[in-house]
Formats: C-alpha cells, structure tokens, sequence
C-alpha cells in the first residue's frame, strides 16, 4: 500500500488512554495522516478541547462512531475499544477492503472456548478470527506483512513472551511464574473505587492470580513458540505508578549453562531486533523504558535457578506504539519510523 501521498488513519476508541496514545504517536510519523477520530461522548468536540496539549496540532474533530463514515475516511483502521466491542465492527471494515489494527483482545485467542471462559462472551467472528495476525513482530513479521487484520498483543503478554520465548523455545527452561506489576493506566480510564487516587496511592495489590484474561493468551503464544504445551503461572499486581510494566520470571533451568550462554541465546533471538533491548549486566528498570518503544530484559542465574526481569510502556510498546510497529510492517514503511 505505501505510495508517494499519506495514508490516512482513524482511531476508533480515541479518548482512552491507548487511543489519546495512538493520537499522540500518529502525530509525529511523517507518512501517516489522521483522518477520523471517534469515541462515546455526549456531544462531538474537537480532539485538542477534549485534550488541551494537542491545540495547535490536531483540530480534527472528534465523533460518535459512524462506521461508513470512518471507512469513507480511512485507509488503515485503529480500533482502541474494550474487548467485546471490536469483533462488532471490524467485519465491516475489512468488507471494505481496509487495514484493521485492533488494541483489544478479540482476536488474540484462537480458541474460542477460552475466550468465552475469560471474557464472558461468546465470539462473534470465527472467520476473522482464523486470518487475524499475532502482532508480536519479534516472532510474527512475516505474517504480519500479509495479514490485513492484526491482533495487536495485550501489555502483559508482550513483555511476558519476549522475555520468556528465547529460553523456552531452546528447551533450557521450566517451572515458570511470572510476578507482574503494571502502571495505573493499564487498567484503561476506568472508575473502579480501586483506582482512584486516595486508594492507589501509596499502595500496592495483586488481583486474578488464577484467571487473569492474559493468562491464555500468554500459554497461547509460548506453545506455538516453543512447539509443546506451556502452561505456566503468572500473577499479576498494581503499582503507584502511571505508567510501565515491569516482570520478575521464575524458573528452573533444565541443564547447567553459564550467564554468558544465556546472554548468547538473547542476542541470537533479539541483536536485529529494533525495539528489544538486552541487558548483560546490570537488570532493567521501569524509569528506562517509560515513554519508547523498547522492551529491556536482563537476567540472573545461580546454579540451576534463573530470574529473568523484563520492562516496557504499558502504553507504546505495550498497546499503541506496538500497534504502529505493525502498521509499519504492513505497509512497507521502514519499521521504527514514528516511534524513534
């Protein structure tokens, strides 16, 4: 699709905090040209009154979602909406021929089954739901140039699999938990009591240790990866923290290697990789990844036990900025441009 003129794009959901990110990213990438906005408001409004900083920059204006609208308007489609909502209209913008990239987990989990189990309902595009692309570009690229609909991965899954994948598909790993913590902001603009300041200051708390919707996802991934069933645990927490996803992997190694075999096993998965960075000897940190597109991962072994940390934004590597990675690569454009 890459031509001499722009594309045009629409984000779909633009008022959460994926969309407002998406808008922000959108803004800076040389080949691209927003084109629709919309969200669930009470009345339509320019984007920049609905948030000040973009005056001067985006006087588009912001709507009720009208999907022939939107298709008329767009070429490449961002849908940034809760899950359940995206199989609702996605169909009818791939009917139009157009490129959808969805930030919600309607198509992430093949299997059916589980995503009626995790969120309740029952799916809505089996055929859709066949041809979605895993939008992890570190493993997925050349499906990704093909595809027309993306599965843009959740946030917790993304540094999960990219930290873990590389040990597990050579076979050294087993036994695995992840601890993770997220930044308030992964929970979306929600108004859960929870969330509000006077609770979440100061504080700290895990939540779904046994049911978490990016659990399946996760074993998903990593079995494909790895070509045998992985079911591993992983329980998530909240941090006092805007933004940013950091893990601590627990695991076992299944032989005797050194630190320097382990870093030699990254770099052979990651050294072209754009946005993944490697740590030999000091472990990530949250403050280093907040505001890119990197993942961080660094690791620590003592005899046959291993801790693996990994980092990124909940908000760009994790959602939106992943989310224009896989625009990218589908469009032919140079792979980090917008997201530098």
């Amino acid at each position: 699709m890459q031509t001499g003129k722009k594309i045009k794009v629409g984000v779909i959901g633009a008022t959460g905090f994926t969309g407002e990110k998406l808008v922000e990213l959108l803004l800076n990438h040389p080949q691209v040209k927003i084109s629709y906005l919309s969200a669930k408001l009470d009345k339509q409004q320019k984007f920049s009154d609905l948030f000040p900083r973009f005056k001067k920059r985006l006087e588009l204006v912001c709507k009720n979602l009208d999907i022939k609208e939107a298709a008329s308007l767009a070429e490449v489609l961002f849908l940034a909406l809760p899950h359940t909502v995206s199989f609702k209209v996605a169909p009818f913008f791939l009917k139009k021929n157009k490129v959808v990239i969805d930030l919600s987990a309607d198509y992430r989990l093949k299997d059916i089954q589980a995503y009626r189990k995790f969120y309740k309902v029952t799916h809505r595009d089996k055929e859709n739901l066949k041809k979605a692309a895993y939008g992890l570009p570190e493993f997925f690229r050349d499906e990704i140039k093909k595809a027309r609909l993306i599965a843009n991965p959740g946030c917790y899954p993304t540094v999960s699999i990219l930290s873990i994948a590389p040990m597990l598909s050579e076979n050294l790993i087993e036994d695995i938990i992840i601890d993770a913590k997220s930044g308030i902001t992964g929970a979306g603009r929600t108004s859960s009591l929870a969330f509000h300041y006077a609770h979440l200051n100061g504080n700290l708390f895990s939540y779904k240790p046994f049911d978490h919707q990016h659990l399946p996802e996760i074993n998903q991934v990593l079995s494909g990866i790895a070509k045998k069933e992985v079911n591993l645990r992983f329980t998530p927490h909240v941090i006092p923290a805007e933004r940013g996803i950091f893990i601590t992997v627990y695991a076992n190694l299944t032989k005797n290697i050194s630190k320097g075999q382990i870093f030699n096993i990254y770099e052979k998965y990651y050294k072209k990789e754009p946005f993944v960075r490697i740590f030999n000897q000091n472990l990530p940190q949250l403050k280093g990844v907040v505001g890119t597109n990197f993942c961080d991962i660094g690791f620590a072994s003592e005899g046959r036990k291993l801790v693996i940390v990994g980092a990124i934004d909940n908000l760009v590597k994790g959602a939106s900025g992943q989310a224009i990675q896989n625009m990218n690569i589908m469009l032919g454009f140079k792979e980090m441009m917008g997201l530098e």
